[in-house]
């Protein structure tokens, strides 16, 4: 619920815009952006073995109202690999084959527990929109073999596995993607849940995919061995391959969800088999990249948004200064924050609209109010 002081000051806020306020207290031009808001992961990152609660994220909700925010991602999974406390997802799963994923712990899974679809209209009172989010692939595979037989790591030249990153070449790993996202959706159908968003559905670099079901399909639909193959046609074909399964699986959202808004989360860095030039035709209507995960320069950044273009652009901008396991992230600092919004104001580019922070459980006081601070540049 809304108090009457976050009312009060939220009123406030709004009012020094609608005097028509056009500059910064810095007295720097204002560059209005169509999203800001936060990704919260409900489990991944929470700091407690029961992840976050109701009101947690209603402090939030009155928080982002305060400041203008209407966009909150939920990132609706963890993965031990990253975060030991925290493995599976964060909702009370239905289908049978996914049950044994479920996070036991996390208490949003918890029949009677469950809180999310409450903050979901909490948001929709807020003028905050909803969007959900999975990771597609990142999967503990101890997990999918036993429920997706069909399914494996994807794996490099000497059959070394990528982490836990999964390959949509096999059937098991694709329709358990499929299955995962419409358990989802159907399980949080909302109106006020206007976009649902991923990461993957990619490979993992030029240095993977060697496994068998790649290789198969390599050879089937080439009629060339993919060792005899160069590395121009090896990769000229993934990206083939790729826009076809981020069609289809953006198609497969709609059908759930007709409407709905589909974010990519990607850089289109190379070997992913992510084109920039073929995302809106696969259903792609926004682009999510990492923004400053690690060390960047402003030309960098640039360089990054200039190569996505023309695709509209909500940055996921990292703010953490807590690492996960197994990442060696760039821990932030509020000078970095302000310095780095300060080079996302002054883009020349006109496919920015829009800004979300990530990940909010694991970003300290300070760099949330640099981030609060920050944005009064897009508001």
């Amino acid at each position: 619920m809304i108090t009457r002081r976050t009312f009060l000051g939220a009123s406030a806020f709004a009012a020094s815009f609608a005097n028509g306020c056009a500059r910064t207290p810095h007295g720097a031009r204002v560059r209005p952006l169509r999203y800001l808001g936060w990704q919260v992961g409900l489990t991944y990152q929470s700091m407690t073995p029961a992840g976050l609660d109701r009101d947690y994220l209603l402090r939030h909700l009155d928080e982002m109202a305060v400041n203008r925010m209407n966009l909150l991602s939920l990132m609706m999974q963890s993965y031990g690999y990253f975060d030991p406390a925290h493995d599976g997802y964060a909702w009370p799963v239905r289908n049978p084959r996914l049950l044994p994923y479920q996070d036991p712990n996390a208490v949003n899974a918890r029949p009677g527990r469950e809180f999310v679809r409450d903050i979901i209209e909490e948001a929709a009172g807020r003028r905050i929109e909803i969007q959900l989010f999975l990771n597609w692939g990142i999967w503990n595979p101890d997990f999918v073999n036993a429920a997706y037989p069909q399914a494996c790591l994807q794996t490099r030249e000497d059959g070394a596995p990528a982490g836990w990153l999964h390959c949509p070449d096999a059937p098991g790993a694709w329709q358990l993607g499929l299955d995962e996202a419409a358990d989802l959706l159907t399980f949080y159908d909302h109106a006020n849940v206007t976009g649902y968003a991923f990461e993957r559905i990619s490979y993992a670099g030029t240095s993977t995919c060697y496994c068998p079901y790649t290789r198969s399909a390599f050879h089937a639909s080439t009629g060339t061995f993919f060792d005899s193959a160069g590395m121009a046609q090896r990769e000229a074909w993934k990206t083939e391959r790729i826009s076809r399964y981020l069609a289809e699986f953006s198609a497969h959202l709609r059908n759930l969800r007709p409407g709905i808004a589909v974010g990519l989360h990607t850089q289109c860095a190379r070997g992913w088999g992510h084109d920039p030039k073929r995302l809106a035709s696969c259903g792609i209507d926004c682009v999510f990249p990492h923004t400053i995960q690690f060390p960047t320069t402003r030309p960098e950044l640039y360089a990054m948004l200039d190569l996505l273009a023309p695709n509209p652009c909500i940055l996921h901008f990292c703010t953490r200064d807590k690492r996960p396991e197994n990442y060696k992230l760039w821990l932030k600092t509020p000078e970095i924050i302000d310095e780095v919004l300060g080079w996302i104001h002054d883009y020349p580019g006109d496919n920015v609209t829009g800004i979300l922070f990530f990940n909010e459980p694991a970003t300290s006081p300070a760099n949330k109010q640099a981030v609060y601070r920050g944005i009064r540049r897009f508001t």
